[in-house]
């Protein structure tokens, strides 16, 4: 069994938000990765993956890791108020 923890520290709010929608994912059984998500109140993002073999592990790493990033790029745009083409309205 192959295990990764990565601690992303982003802002507590950002961190909040991404833990609980991108969580419903991580409860979804898969047959090769089990993926755990935690935050603390620091803004601390914890993603931890166990995987049967590397592949799955750099697969999922990869998955949630994009998510995340999409995640605070929509809170990004949301707060600056502009639209996913950048501009404002």
């Amino acid at each position: 069994m192959n295990e990764l923890t990565i601690k992303l520290e982003i802002p507590e709010d950002i961190s909040d938000i991404c833990c609980r929608s991108i969580g419903i994912e991580a409860e979804c059984e898969f047959n090769r990765s089990k993926i755990d998500l935690d935050y603390e109140s620091s803004g601390l993002l914890k993603i931890r993956i166990k995987s049967d073999d590397l592949y799955a592990l750099r697969a999922a790493l990869n998955t949630y890791l994009r998510w995340v990033i999409m995640c605070c790029d929509l809170l990004n745009n949301n707060t600056n108020g502009t639209n996913s083409q950048g501009n404002s309205g």
